[in-house]
């Protein structure tokens, strides 16, 4: 189903609704909101032994080639960890308190080296405000703007590319991953996280290990070469499984708050295609699904994805997806008209 993404979402008020009551009372029937402890222990140690392998070869290849796609694997598993991280972020797979924080230290501060409270903070924030053009941090970026109404708030030396910045947007990807650890520290810093002295010394345990792990390597040279290439991959891989999931849908103001169920579904977009899109996006392809039903496990999502279409056909609420490709242009489509207006002066 198509949608207009340069105009602000629809509905200007935020009424009370009975809709999401009624939602999930159909999916609890379903049972498809129970945790998954045993999809979620393999999904684990699939991703550990994943990372096992990468130090073994790290140890005992000397082949450019081989140690290049080595680093590419792991960027690959650290995505695979930045998944389980958001997972338990949700308390998806367990819903104890202490398994939950003891998964987001192991996932977060000692196998990513970021700070669990800052991602958790920034992601329920997203979740609770997604496409608020003030409020949602995921489309807080200094030198992109998601809305018109942004621009003016960004800095001057900004606008030059904001101008075009639906051809530069993707070229920030391979940075994220760089950019998060910068953040993370920031974030300890600022006196906000809970218990930062052991996130911190998390990140240092994760800093430690991955100078270990680029002192198996032959060579110094290889060991930047590894560097570059593992973060440039886990920033791609990671970010695009996220940017195409609710850039250039529908953002909305203060003015424009909408009950829960309408306001989960107009700003977010599912992403379609074979098995092999649900794979690389690890299930969150299904943002609809996942934004109205985040402690439900990813591979729940396509299973209530039917339930959910179906209800908002009932409703008349938009229910948008895109294949792979058509995702990606609707959100660059929508940056570069964002962009026109300052090509335009």
């Amino acid at each position: 189903m198509a949608h207009t993404a340069t105009r602000p979402a629809p509905a200007p008020s935020r009424v009370p609704s009975n809709d999401y009551r009624e939602l999930k009372r159909r999916v609890q029937d379903a049972g498809l909101l129970e945790a998954q402890s045993a999809y979620y222990i393999f999904k684990s140690i699939v991703a550990l032994a994943t990372v096992g392998l990468v130090v073994w070869i790290a140890a005992v290849s000397t082949s450019t080639i081989v140690l290049l796609g080595n680093a590419a694997l792991l960027g690959f598993a650290s995505t695979q960890i930045a998944l389980l991280g958001h997972d338990v972020g949700h308390r998806q797979g367990y819903r104890g308190k202490r398994l939950n924080l003891f998964g987001r230290y192991l996932w977060g501060s000692l196998l990513l080296g970021i700070s669990h409270s800052w991602w958790n903070d920034k992601h329920n924030q997203h979740h609770a405000t997604p496409n608020h053009v003030d409020k949602d941090p995921d489309i807080q970026f200094p030198m992109i703007a998601f809305a018109e109404s942004q621009i003016s708030s960004r800095r001057r030396i900004f606008l030059p590319i904001i101008k075009f910045q639906a051809f530069i947007f993707a070229f920030l990807f391979p940075l994220q991953a760089l950019n998060m650890r910068l953040t993370s520290a920031s974030y300890l810093l600022s006196g906000k996280a809970r218990k930062p002295w052991l996130q911190a010394a998390g990140m240092a345990a994760h800093l430690g290990l991955y100078v270990l792990l680029l002192s198996l390597l032959p060579s110094w040279q290889m060991a930047l070469a590894f560097f570059v290439v593992h973060q440039g991959t886990f920033g791609l891989y990671n970010s695009s499984v996220f940017a195409s999931n609710h850039k250039g849908m529908p953002t909305i103001d203060e003015n424009g708050r909408m009950d829960f169920f309408r306001e989960q579904v107009i700003t977010s977009r599912n992403v379609t295609g074979p098995v092999l899109v649900d794979f690389w996006y690890g299930g969150l392809n299904y943002q609809i699904e996942h934004h109205l039903f985040p402690t439900m496990p990813r591979k729940n999502l396509r299973k209530v994805k039917p339930i959910v279409e179906q209800f908002c056909r009932e409703r008349g609420v938009p229910y948008h997806e895109a294949n792979l490709f058509a995702s990606y242009w609707e959100g660059f489509s929508y940056l570069h008209r964002v962009g026109a207006v300052l090509r335009a002066r």
